[in-house]
């Protein structure tokens, strides 16, 4: 097998998994007690909300506990000892059970602030002790306000059960009972605070809060300048990571769940960076706080931290021309949400909401515009646009949601190759004579999207057989050097093959069900 099908989307080094579990399968203690709030019915419609359950916190008067994820490692609940098999959960997924081929990494999340490399970025943003830091245990740990002894134990055990699934004291015991089926997953959420990642869109949500940022966890320019990767979240990728042992096994049609995740994930990642920006800019704002603006973690990294050509500005190779001075704002997070929009008919087949046949997204447009307008917009301007961008992208993830929930239909076998049609278009001109944004990160969120497609169809042994040549050939000039940690020399002799590429991939999809 050749790197494609081996890493599907080979960016490593710009996709570092670092703190937020993808999980889908429940962790508890077993407990006879009984619930006092009896099950709704369980219901194949569900209306869909302003906002997707399972973002940000359950709206609780109280606050509830979370629990050490040795709570949920008895032989008769998720610690059987049966790595990767059901009832064994907790031994999946714990650090013990690390073999030399697959690892859960957020096992090690907190273990790894203690290493060299943790230890000197510490130094260098003044921090004495990251494993004490609580900017460094907000993404790297679960933080419990627990009495001492049992906090350590929760911090050591990295991102534990309860960072995806929600803090177990108020449904532990319920999820237990028979009822507990008959809930709805808002259900779940609502009356519970559990979070039900068995839905792709809470799922992809609850990952994004620590691996791109929230109102709470901010891992800003300051640090990657430290040292620490940059995070570029990419759901599908993730998925796939072949050596990343999932506690969980996904139910269903595998095709219909790689288009679903990649869809639902690029409207996730971008929800999830419109919110942080929301997020800095009221900091920026505020009149007693220090907060940096523009904040450069937001923008393309490459656009900066690239070698300067001898020739031609890169700019001009495509037909994406930005001023000078000007980063483009989030374009990993923009690049392909716009053909995710245009195919959530087909990944929802017979399924979907009138909401979602037709997307537009007039709030996010306006917010790109002024991003890419001034080098510093004011933060209040910002944040206001921002905020209605953030309404505008939940309501777009609550229809998602809905047609998720309302039905588990099979997404068809030329799905895959279609939506990769629209990404090689997308990452080409109108006229095809060019590419349409230069930019490493646009090219690369058009590679990883069809990388998706591709492995959709069996990758070597299905259909997509025959886009496996161009694939693999922008997977080649969109590699980093050795010893690079980003592209060097990205100009005109790896735009050009990787332009001819995507062309290719255009062509090679262009048949009646590809189109």
């Amino acid at each position: 097998m050749d790197a494609t099908d081996t890493n599907r989307g080979f960016i490593v080094r710009a996709v570092p998994i670092i703190a937020v579990a993808l999980a889908a399968v429940v962790a508890g203690v077993f407990n006879t007690a009984q619930s006092h709030q009896p099950p709704t019915a369980a219901t194949a419609i569900v209306t869909p909300a302003t906002k997707p359950y399972g973002v940000d916190k359950a709206d609780f008067k109280e606050t509830f506990a979370y629990r050490a994820s040795t709570s949920c490692s008895a032989a008769a609940c998720h610690g059987g000892g049966a790595v990767g098999k059901v009832g064994s959960e907790h031994s999946t997924w714990a650090r013990e059970a690390v073999s030399a081929e697959t690892s859960d990494p957020h096992a090690k999340a907190y273990s790894v602030l203690f290493n060299p490399v943790s230890v000197k970025m510490g130094k260098a943003l003044g921090i004495s002790a990251p494993h004490k830091d609580a900017r460094c245990l907000a993404c790297h740990a679960v933080d419990s306000a627990k009495d001492s002894s049992t906090r350590d134990q929760i911090l050591s055990e990295g991102v534990g059960c309860g960072a995806c699934h929600g803090p177990a004291d108020k449904w532990i015991s319920e999820h237990t009972l028979p009822s507990w089926k008959a809930r709805s997953n808002q259900e779940k959420w609502t009356a519970f605070g559990f979070v039900p990642t068995k839905n792709l869109v809470a799922r992809a949500l609850n990952c994004a809060s620590c691996h791109v940022g929230d109102g709470e966890r901010d891992m800003n320019h300051d640090f990657i300048a430290a040292g620490h990767p940059r995070l570029a979240f990419e759901p599908a990728r993730f998925h796939f990571q072949p050596d990343y042992r999932k506690h969980w096994t996904e139910k269903g049609d595998g095709l219909s769940f790689e288009v679903r995740t990649w869809v639902i994930g690029q409207a996730a990642t971008l929800r999830a960076s419109v919110n942080l920006l929301h997020e800095r800019a009221k900091k920026a704002d505020a009149p007693n706080e220090k907060a940096p603006w523009p904040e450069f973690s937001g923008y393309s990294c490459y656009a900066c931290h690239q070698t300067v050509g001898d020739t031609e500005t890169r700019g001009s190779l495509s037909a994406t021309r930005r001023t000078p001075g000007l980063p483009g704002w989030e374009v990993w997070s923009n690049a392909t949400v716009d053909v995710a929009a245009k195919s959530c008919e087909l990944a929802f087949p017979g399924i979907s909401s009138p909401e979602l046949r037709d997307i537009k997204l007039p709030a996010v447009d306006e917010l790109r515009k002024l991003m890419g307008a001034k080098r510093a917009p004011a933060p209040a301007e910002v944040a206001k646009r921002a905020k209605a961008a953030v309404d505008e992208l939940d309501g777009w993830l609550a229809n998602l949601q809905a047609a998720e929930d309302r039905g588990s239909g099979t997404v068809a076998r030329d799905v895959p190759e279609k939506i990769a049609h629209r990404l090689a278009a997308n990452a080409l001109s109108s006229d095809g004579k060019t590419l349409a944004d230069h930019d490493w990160d646009a090219l690369a969120a058009n590679y990883l999207g069809t990388a998706a497609m591709y492995h959709a169809t069996g990758g070597k042994t299905g259909t997509g057989a025959r886009w496996h040549d161009p694939l693999l050939a922008i997977d080649k000039n969109l590699r980093f050097p050795p010893i690079a940690n980003g592209p060097v020399k990205f100009d005109r002799f790896k735009l050009d093959p990787i332009r001819d590429s995507f062309e290719s991939l255009r062509t090679k999809t262009s048949t009646p069900e590809g189109k």
